[in-house]
């Protein structure tokens, strides 16, 4: 079982740009969102103003030094990407770590396209540029990508166009928010892979469970495989009544895949015991998610 997932990126971020530039221009809007300024130009970057949206959280310094020597000696090969500010000043698009590591060079001014983008492209592009670029850790990753759905009302599936992953992917990933915070600070600096923590994250809401089997994820080095069987025969041992009965008929299975591509979020069906009993779970990842998932089923929530 692989690690982690495939990345299939399929819009790289200037791909993404130009598909928004085609948009624009065939809705015959008068504002052209992505409408190049100028080329590439020489800004001081006194005048540049970090991403609000930015979703990594830390930069490895090592590779800071390295590459800022690398500026210092060849200069920047690839401009930045910044958006018009106020008062003649830029808000930096992609390009962060050129950005900071141009300062560690000590340059006055970066090579830089121009572009005009909504607050809603920039997170997009941000998150995008970073995972193309310099892979986030998967903690940075899964708030990325819950950030840009309550931010903008998105579901898992547009999320998924949006970044050219598949819907199983972010899922995924925004599962990890159901680690306890000890193991979400153990993925973050890396001493449990984004497949330990996946299954981990099956277990919402048992925080010691989570905590003794990370331990001995570490301490033993166990596989995924080895910690899913863990996990099955732990839960198998503690929960006798929760006993895995027959797989799921093809009929179940297809009706949990409509509901879930309808509302967004991963939707089980679960039979009962007694005949044509069950229950439906919906999975919802913060506040603002519960609310869409909430609107979208016709409820009315009083503000």
């Amino acid at each position: 079982m692989p690690e982690e997932p495939k990345r299939r990126l399929g819009r790289g971020l200037s791909s993404l740009m130009r598909t928004h530039e085609v948009q624009q221009k065939t809705s015959g809007e008068k504002q052209q969102a992505n409408e190049v300024v100028s080329g590439a130009a020489e800004i001081d970057i006194k005048l540049i103003s970090p991403n609000p949206h930015q979703p990594r959280r830390d930069f490895d310094k090592t590779q800071l030094d390295e590459l800022s020597k690398s500026i210092a000696q060849d200069g920047i090969l690839q401009p930045l990407i910044l958006v018009k500010g106020k008062k003649g000043k830029y808000v930096l698009i992609a390009g962060e770590r050129r950005l900071r590591a141009a300062k560690l060079a000590r340059l006055k001014t970066v090579p830089a396209v121009i572009k005009e983008a909504t607050q809603q492209q920039m997170t997009e592009w941000a998150v995008i540029e970073n995972i193309q670029r310099a892979d986030l850790n998967p903690m940075e990753r899964a708030s990325a990508y819950r950030d840009v759905m309550d931010q903008f009302k998105l579901t898992q599936q547009q999320v998924a166009e949006r970044m050219g992953q598949p819907r199983g992917t972010i899922a995924n990933y925004l599962r990890l928010h159901d680690l306890c915070d000890e193991l979400q600070k153990m993925t973050a600096e890396g001493a449990l892979s984004f497949g330990h923590a996946k299954v981990l994250a099956g277990l919402a809401g048992q925080e010691q469970r989570q905590q003794k089997l990370a331990r001995m994820v570490v301490a033993n080095g166990l596989s995924v495989r080895k910690l899913e069987s863990l996990v099955t025969d732990d839960g198998t041992k503690e929960t006798p009544a929760s006993k895995p009965g027959k797989s799921k008929p093809a009929y179940v299975r297809d009706i949990e895949h409509q509901l879930t591509e309808r509302i967004g979020t991963r939707v089980s069906i679960n039979q009962g015991r007694s005949k044509n009993t069950g229950k439906i779970v919906v999975e919802y990842y913060s506040l603002d998610d519960f609310d869409r998932i909430s609107q979208a089923l016709g409820l009315q929530i009083d503000s």
